[in-house]
Protein backbone atom coordinates (compact mmCIF):
# COMPACT_ATOMS: atom_id res chain seq x y z
CA UNK A 1 0.00 0.00 0.00
CA UNK A 2 1.00 3.42 -0.88
CA UNK A 3 -0.10 7.18 0.15
CA UNK A 4 0.25 10.74 -1.21
CA UNK A 5 -0.37 13.26 0.95
CA UNK A 6 -1.12 16.74 -1.51
CA UNK A 7 -0.10 19.81 1.00
CA UNK A 8 -2.08 23.07 0.51
CA UNK A 9 -1.13 26.34 -0.26
CA UNK A 10 -0.50 29.95 0.80
CA UNK A 11 2.51 31.82 1.60
CA UNK A 12 3.17 29.51 4.81
CA UNK A 13 2.01 26.18 2.78
CA UNK A 14 4.51 23.49 1.72
CA UNK A 15 5.31 20.22 1.74
CA UNK A 16 7.46 20.24 5.14
CA UNK A 17 4.64 22.31 6.94
CA UNK A 18 1.60 21.68 9.36
CA UNK A 19 0.88 18.31 9.74
CA UNK A 20 2.39 16.72 6.59
CA UNK A 21 5.46 15.01 7.43
CA UNK A 22 4.26 13.80 11.20
CA UNK A 23 1.60 11.97 9.52
CA UNK A 24 3.95 10.78 6.74
CA UNK A 25 6.28 9.44 9.48
CA UNK A 26 3.58 7.32 11.10
CA UNK A 27 2.25 5.96 8.31
CA UNK A 28 5.70 4.50 6.68
CA UNK A 29 6.26 3.37 10.57
CA UNK A 30 2.70 1.75 9.99
CA UNK A 31 4.41 0.07 6.40
CA UNK A 32 2.65 2.18 4.63
CA UNK A 33 5.14 3.68 1.60
CA UNK A 34 4.04 7.88 1.84
CA UNK A 35 5.07 10.45 -0.48
CA UNK A 36 4.89 14.21 0.22
CA UNK A 37 5.33 15.72 -3.01
CA UNK A 38 6.53 19.40 -3.11
CA UNK A 39 4.21 20.97 -5.19
CA UNK A 40 5.59 24.48 -5.37
CA UNK A 41 3.44 26.24 -7.63
CA UNK A 42 0.32 24.57 -6.58
CA UNK A 43 -3.13 26.85 -7.07
CA UNK A 44 -0.44 29.76 -8.64
CA UNK A 45 -0.42 28.22 -11.67
CA UNK A 46 -2.63 26.62 -13.64
CA UNK A 47 -4.16 23.24 -12.88
CA UNK A 48 -2.69 21.44 -15.83
CA UNK A 49 0.67 22.33 -14.90
CA UNK A 50 0.79 21.26 -11.66
CA UNK A 51 -0.82 18.11 -13.30
CA UNK A 52 2.17 17.80 -15.01
CA UNK A 53 4.56 18.78 -12.34
CA UNK A 54 2.78 15.42 -10.62
CA UNK A 55 2.85 13.55 -13.49
CA UNK A 56 6.86 13.93 -13.79
CA UNK A 57 7.43 12.78 -10.33
CA UNK A 58 5.97 9.38 -11.64
CA UNK A 59 4.74 8.14 -8.16
CA UNK A 60 2.07 5.25 -8.56
CA UNK A 61 -1.93 5.94 -8.13
CA UNK A 62 -2.95 2.51 -8.15
CA UNK A 63 -5.85 0.36 -6.59
CA UNK A 64 -3.41 0.56 -3.42
CA UNK A 65 -2.86 4.01 -3.12
CA UNK A 66 -4.70 6.23 -0.53
CA UNK A 67 -4.87 9.89 -1.77
CA UNK A 68 -4.66 12.38 1.57
CA UNK A 69 -5.48 16.08 0.51
CA UNK A 70 -5.19 19.38 2.63
CA UNK A 71 -7.53 22.42 1.52
CA UNK A 72 -6.18 23.29 -2.31
CA UNK A 73 -4.81 19.62 -2.57
CA UNK A 74 -7.67 18.15 -2.08
CA UNK A 75 -8.73 20.24 -5.84
CA UNK A 76 -5.33 17.93 -7.45
CA UNK A 77 -6.94 14.69 -5.86
CA UNK A 78 -10.48 15.77 -7.64
CA UNK A 79 -8.61 16.27 -10.95
CA UNK A 80 -6.69 13.18 -10.17
CA UNK A 81 -9.38 10.91 -9.76
CA UNK A 82 -11.36 12.27 -12.71
CA UNK A 83 -8.70 10.82 -15.44
CA UNK A 84 -8.15 7.68 -13.68
CA UNK A 85 -9.33 4.49 -15.54
CA UNK A 86 -9.49 3.02 -11.95
CA UNK A 87 -10.51 3.29 -8.27
CA UNK A 88 -7.87 4.30 -5.39
CA UNK A 89 -8.05 2.49 -2.31
CA UNK A 90 -9.14 5.58 -0.35
CA UNK A 91 -9.87 9.32 0.00
CA UNK A 92 -8.84 11.64 2.56
CA UNK A 93 -9.97 15.17 1.69
CA UNK A 94 -8.90 17.31 4.50
CA UNK A 95 -10.47 21.36 4.53
CA UNK A 96 -11.53 20.74 1.28
CA UNK A 97 -13.94 22.09 -1.18
CA UNK A 98 -15.12 21.97 -4.99
CA UNK A 99 -16.56 25.35 -5.54
CA UNK A 100 -14.62 29.11 -4.64
CA UNK A 101 -14.70 29.86 -1.33
CA UNK A 102 -14.48 33.73 -1.75
CA UNK A 103 -10.91 33.09 -2.66
CA UNK A 104 -8.95 32.76 -5.95
CA UNK A 105 -7.61 29.06 -6.63
CA UNK A 106 -5.74 28.49 -9.75
CA UNK A 107 -6.22 24.63 -9.14
CA UNK A 108 -10.42 24.43 -8.59
CA UNK A 109 -11.84 23.44 -11.91
CA UNK A 110 -14.96 24.90 -13.11
CA UNK A 111 -16.52 21.66 -13.16
CA UNK A 112 -15.73 18.05 -12.61
CA UNK A 113 -17.48 15.16 -14.10
CA UNK A 114 -18.50 13.92 -10.60
CA UNK A 115 -19.78 10.62 -11.76
CA UNK A 116 -16.36 9.54 -12.71
CA UNK A 117 -14.61 11.27 -9.47
CA UNK A 118 -16.49 9.50 -7.08
CA UNK A 119 -16.44 5.79 -8.94
CA UNK A 120 -12.54 6.55 -8.49
CA UNK A 121 -12.41 7.83 -4.75
CA UNK A 122 -12.61 4.02 -3.20
CA UNK A 123 -13.93 4.80 0.24
CA UNK A 124 -13.91 8.49 0.76
CA UNK A 125 -13.75 10.74 3.98
CA UNK A 126 -13.96 14.37 4.33
CA UNK A 127 -13.27 16.44 7.14
CA UNK A 128 -14.32 19.80 7.42
CA UNK A 129 -14.66 22.80 10.29
CA UNK A 130 -17.23 24.99 11.19
CA UNK A 131 -14.34 27.63 12.07
CA UNK A 132 -12.55 27.49 9.05
CA UNK A 133 -11.42 30.76 8.64
CA UNK A 134 -10.74 30.24 5.10
CA UNK A 135 -14.14 29.05 4.23
CA UNK A 136 -13.70 25.46 3.51
CA UNK A 137 -16.19 24.79 6.26
CA UNK A 138 -19.11 22.56 7.39
CA UNK A 139 -20.60 24.24 3.65
CA UNK A 140 -18.31 23.29 1.40
CA UNK A 141 -17.56 19.72 3.19
CA UNK A 142 -21.55 19.05 2.47
CA UNK A 143 -20.91 20.31 -0.90
CA UNK A 144 -18.30 17.38 -1.40
CA UNK A 145 -20.30 14.91 0.21
CA UNK A 146 -23.12 15.41 -1.47
CA UNK A 147 -20.96 14.42 -4.45
CA UNK A 148 -18.86 11.85 -3.31
CA UNK A 149 -20.81 10.40 -0.25
CA UNK A 150 -18.47 8.74 1.91
CA UNK A 151 -18.04 9.97 5.71
CA UNK A 152 -17.93 13.21 6.49
CA UNK A 153 -16.51 14.81 9.91
CA UNK A 154 -17.38 18.37 11.02
CA UNK A 155 -14.99 19.64 13.50
CA UNK A 156 -13.75 22.89 15.07
CA UNK A 157 -10.70 22.27 14.35
CA UNK A 158 -10.21 25.63 12.03
CA UNK A 159 -8.46 24.64 8.68
CA UNK A 160 -6.59 22.07 10.46
CA UNK A 161 -3.03 23.45 10.65
CA UNK A 162 -2.36 21.24 14.00
CA UNK A 163 1.01 19.51 13.67
CA UNK A 164 -0.62 16.32 14.70
CA UNK A 165 -3.91 15.07 13.42
CA UNK A 166 -4.56 12.00 15.49
CA UNK A 167 -8.03 11.58 14.07
CA UNK A 168 -7.17 11.44 10.54
CA UNK A 169 -4.69 8.74 11.32
CA UNK A 170 -7.17 6.82 13.53
CA UNK A 171 -9.04 6.58 10.28
CA UNK A 172 -6.06 5.81 7.75
CA UNK A 173 -4.42 3.06 10.24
Amino acid sequence: MNAIIFHGTGPQASYDKFWYQPTAKTLRESGIATEVPELARLDREPLSDTLKEFDELGLPVDENTILIGHSAGVSVILALLERLQAPVKASYLVAGYCSPNGMGHAALKESYSWNTVKANAGECFMLNSFNDPFKCNQDKGIELFDHLGGTLILRNDGHFLQKQQPLLLKLIL
